[in-house]
């Protein structure tokens, strides 16, 4: 049996997806909710960073995708490249 909590979860993240286009744009201009996060991660770094440290030990292979497209996104092609003489 799925507990009041888990349910509610469970329909939060339902609703999210359904509606992920439009609460980001409503997101995107509410200033209150900016000033709210702001706080959020300047109280909670250390949690955040150890969170992000975990997720990178036990998803290397995601994280390594993630480096290569980034790397990808500052190569510049070779007619960009000014050769220096």
């Amino acid at each position: 049996m799925i507990s009041k909590t888990e349910r509610k979860k469970i329909a939060n993240r339902k609703y999210y997806e359904k509606n992920k286009d439009r609460l980001a744009e409503k997101w995107k201009h509410d200033e209150d909710r900016k000033e709210y996060l702001k706080e959020y991660y300047k109280n909670n770094k250390e949690a955040i960073l150890l969170r992000a440290r975990e997720w990178n030990r036990r998803n290397k292979e995601a994280r390594k995708l993630i480096m290569e497209r980034k790397k990808r996104g500052r190569l510049k092609p070779f007619w960009e490249v000014k050769p220096t003489k």
